[in-house]
């Protein structure tokens, strides 16, 4: 057996007092790679007096030394004009690339920095989703509490208070405020007195707690023993949140994914765009591997059905939205939860009734019949939309037929070679020689110009929802009718992260989701809505440089999927490297030897679902259009 294992990752922290402001502008600006551009008057006044003085000053004085009289005025205008026209050259030349390029790299300053606000805006008002979701009382309170109890530099006040809220005792919140003073004092013998004076009660309160609110009634515990979050541990991620997100896709119905998981994919693309480099482990095998490498295709093939999936189903989720709010249709008409096909069916029901309507109001303005052409304007640009959401969800769900058919190629090439080698003989064992298993470690993360992108994406998605940020209800419309981040407007909006991310990272590969879910997410808590987006990005910068990078659970994770999903026999020598070079748990490793892995099965139950088919535009509705248009002119 072979194994290569790769230096482990360092990270040097950075200091925690840090200029928000200042490391914010410059994370956007690194990002972004904008040039700095120097005022047009400045650079031409350069010119002349490089050309003019600093020229005539510094041939007379070099002649005079060489030659030992001045220069002939012929010299002196031949330098003077040689220099003016050099400098005017180049001062033209960089006219002419900031009219072409560089305001494509500003509008990327812009781009990363809109994208870095909304994004950190966006993950609060998930978490307040979150908190919303809950029926109005305890279950509220209790959520809310949490959400306080997760952040690292909330006070001993704060702290007591949120203890009050979960447990309804303020005894007991009192004694956990006093905690908090002494954990932060550092004065540990302190706090084990106070478990120790108030153990009956403490355990009282948390085991009625855990019986509403599990997961508050552990974070509680931990602060009673003096244990609070730290900014180099970061935050558990919710287990399996990406699988989740992609199911939803596949499966075209987004309750599938929870609100938690909207907040994982949100955190997610704001850590990656702020510099974190989260380091995963993966394996290569070279050998006679027919049914792994036919997996391997299954999960390829499945992979990208998952992202033609997504691109058309959420532009038309989209487009059924938008409808929504301009009014051309209601949530009775078009209700959350409809089937793909049935949503299309609608929605062209709904462009006939419009270009109807549109065609009608131009023959009316033509005859002058119109006091005003506000309504048929209107109306234009509501269909002019719409028909460019719909052409774009048609041709996602194109390209959707090609994949689904893959996807069924691939399949079934699995299933033949699973039967052909399904029995003992056909498990993958490590061995020696040059065949074998071997291990490597790596990074996901995002280059300088893939954060660009990342971002060009989001902010083209975010614009084209109309959103704008309002006081502390965080996003409305432009029209201020109604709040766009909705229940579904959350998990669409999930959708398109992952859809930003995936030709970067390939999320949707198995090996990217056991490496991310083996890591813990950078901590946020200070994020705030009233700050800038320079603060933002350098708290995201800075929290994304605390966490520490621990390889024991990725470790873990990829024993598992060797053992259950790949069939491969761990060695006693396979168990000692990831207990030594990764801190693997050695009792985790013992538990797998003793699992079954004869029935291997990736079930593909989605294969019967056919794609939804989208019609090409009607000219009837382009035609409306060109009509309304001709009469706006």
């Amino acid at each position: 057996m072979s194994w290569w294992p790769f230096r482990r990752l360092k990270k040097n922290l950075k200091p925690a007092r840090v200029s928000l402001e200042r490391e914010g502008n410059e994370q956007i600006e690194r990002i972004s790679r904008v040039v700095h551009r120097v005022h047009w008057t400045r650079n031409i006044l350069n010119i002349i007096w490089t050309a003019g003085p600093v020229t005539i000053l510094g041939l007379m004085g070099g002649f005079y030394a060489a030659y030992g009289k001045l220069p002939p005025i012929q010299t002196l205008i031949y330098f003077f004009l040689f220099t003016l026209l050099s400098g005017l050259i180049a001062f033209i030349a960089k006219v002419v690339y900031d009219m072409t390029h560089g305001h494509v790299k500003e509008q990327a300053q812009q781009d990363v920095s809109e994208a870095i606000d909304k994004l950190a805006d966006l993950i609060l008002a998930a978490r307040d989703l979150i908190v919303e979701s809950y029926e109005e009382g305890e279950a509220r309170q209790r959520e809310a509490a949490l959400q306080l109890l997760r952040r690292v530099e909330l006070t001993p006040d704060g702290v007591a208070f949120a203890a009050q809220e979960l447990t309804g005792d303020s005894e007991i919140a009192k004694i956990l405020g006093r905690v908090e003073t002494y954990r932060r004092a550092g004065l540990y013998s302190r706090v084990r007195d106070l478990n120790r004076q108030h153990r009956e009660r403490i355990e009282s309160a948390l085991e009625w707690l855990n019986e509403v609110a599990p997961e508050a009634a552990s974070v509680l515990r931990d602060r009673f023993r003096g244990e609070a979050p730290q900014l180099e541990k970061g935050v558990p991620r919710d287990e399996h949140f990406i699988e989740r997100v992609l199911a939803a896709i596949e499966e075209d119905n987004l309750l599938l994914m929870t609100l938690q998981d909207v907040e994982e994919m949100l955190i997610l693309a704001f850590e990656l765009v702020n510099g974190r480099e989260i380091p995963m482990l993966t394996f290569s095998y070279s050998g006679q591997w027919k049914l792994a490498r036919a997996l391997d295709e299954l999960e390829e093939k499945r992979s990208q059905y998952r992202i033609a999936q997504a691109s058309g189903s959420n532009r038309l989720r989209a487009l059924a939205g938008f409808l929504v709010e301009t009014e051309e249709a209601n949530h009775d008409l078009l209700p959350n939860g409809l089937s793909a096909q049935e949503l299309i069916n609608r929605v062209e029901e709904i462009f006939d009734r419009l270009a109807n309507e549109v065609s009608q109001l131009a023959r009316e303005a033509r005859h002058n019949r119109l006091d005003s052409l506000t309504e048929l304007r209107n109306k234009s640009d509501v269909l002019g939309k719409s028909l460019s959401l719909y052409k774009a969800a048609r041709q996602g769900y194109q390209q959707l037929g090609k994949a689904h058919a893959a996807l069924l190629e691939a399949s079934e090439r699995w299933n033949q070679l699973a039967e052909k080698f399904g029995d003992e003989a056909s498990r993958l064992r490590l061995g020696p020689g040059r065949t074998g298993l071997r291990i490597q470690e790596r990074v996901v993360a995002l280059t300088d110009e893939q954060k660009v992108a990342v971002c060009q994406h989001l902010v083209s998605y975010l614009r084209g929802e109309q959103l704008e940020k309002r006081g502390r209800r965080f996003f409305t419309r432009h029209n201020g009718r109604s709040r766009p981040l909705t229940l579904e407007g959350a998990r669409q909006l999930a959708v398109e992260v992952a859809l930003a991310l995936e030709p970067y990272i390939q999320l949707s590969r198995p090996a990217i989701q056991r490496g991310l879910n083996a890591t813990n997410a950078t901590y946020l808590g200070g994020l705030e809505p009233d700050m800038s987006a320079a603060e933002k990005a350098a708290l995201g910068s800075a929290m994304a440089s605390e966490v520490q990078q621990d390889m024991s659970h990725a470790a873990e994770r990829l024993a598992v999927a060797l053992v259950k999903h790949y069939r491969v026999d761990l060695t006693d020598e396979a168990r000692d490297f990831l207990i030594d070079a990764y801190g693997a748990r050695p009792q985790m490793l013992s538990m797998l030897t003793n699992v079954e892995t004869n029935n291997v099965s990736p079930a593909v139950s989605f294969l019967s679902l056919r794609p939804p088919r989208v019609s090409a535009l009607r000219r009837d509705w382009y035609r409306a259009l060109i009509k309304a248009r001709q009469q706006l002119e």
